[in-house]
């Protein structure tokens, strides 16, 4: 999950790719289709009234959105915006985050539906728009909370990057991502570094492999952190913010770097 400046260097990131069938898209279109027409009414009803500066008819109409569907995740992000606007900070970080976390849920849904890298722009074609507002509300909570410890601000950041990225792959059929039988070289790691053992996950005595799916990009970047298999007591994150640091040449197709899906793991014991 990032920031519009960061767009070029994602796009950076991929290359050319194939034609991708529709039923990804399809499935997720008929979902959208069948959410409750009051919601929508609301919903769109309290966009319509925060644009036109009705700040209390539009809370109102976007909090009545939310109660009869939870996971309407415009609501939720145009619910934070107007709570911006009412200066209600604590409401508009609780709404903001909503949004983000729906947004990388339907972002996994849309992904596990893809039958391989190539397929990936079409599939996210359907919920594009949902991915740059979940990308926008991930960037106002951390502009809402300076405060965030160096941590949660990289946690956010990640969010924000992986969010916007795969909103600019959708569509665009002359990007794409490879996995290990499509390249011609894979990619080759030159430092892995080792993540950080929390000290909740060592007073618990948690151990075990954390497995995370991931790109490596054609600039040497790490993004889209996919979690096959994590575990609890902060070894996910300190998993995911050690890959991010790994140092690797990237595959090629053809002689040109590429983009591919890679799946590594993270061994965590207590001695």
């Amino acid at each position: 999950m990032i920031k519009a400046r960061d767009l070029p260097i994602l796009i950076g990131l991929l290359t050319v790719g194939g034609a991708v069938p529709f039923l990804a898209v399809g499935a997720n279109r008929l979902a959208i289709q069948q959410q409750d027409p009051a919601t929508i009414n609301e919903r769109d009803r309290g966009i319509q009234l925060y644009k036109n500066g009705d700040v209390k008819g539009a809370i109102d109409a976007l909090r009545l959105a939310v109660k009869r569907d939870k996971n309407d995740m415009t609501a939720w992000h145009y619910l934070g915006l107007v709570l911006e606007q009412k200066g209600d900070k604590g409401g508009a970080k609780k709404a903001h985050e909503k949004t983000s976390r729906l947004g990388e849920d339907l972002l996994d849904r849309q992904l596990a539906r893809t039958a391989s890298g190539a397929d990936v722009p079409r599939a996210l074609l359907a919920v594009r728009s949902q991915l740059i507002e979940a990308a926008e509300s991930a960037e106002r909570y951390v502009a809402l909370d300076p405060r965030l410890s160096k941590s949660k601000l990289e946690d956010w950041t990640a969010r924000i990057e992986s969010l916007r990225g795969f909103a600019a792959l959708a569509a665009d059929e002359s990007l794409s991502l490879y996995v290990g039988k499509d390249v011609t070289t894979k990619a080759r790691v030159l430092s892995k570094p080792e993540p950080t053992y929390t000290e909740e996950a060592r007073k618990n005595e948690i151990t075990g492999t954390v497995v995370l799916r991931c790109i490596f990009g054609a600039n040497g970047k790490v993004f889209g952190f996919r979690v096959v298999h994590g575990l609890a007591g902060g070894l996910t994150e300190m998993a995911i913010r050690a890959a991010r640091r790994i140092k690797f040449i990237p595959a090629t197709k053809d002689g040109r770097p590429v983009s591919m899906w890679m799946e590594i793991q993270y061994n965590f014991n207590v001695y």
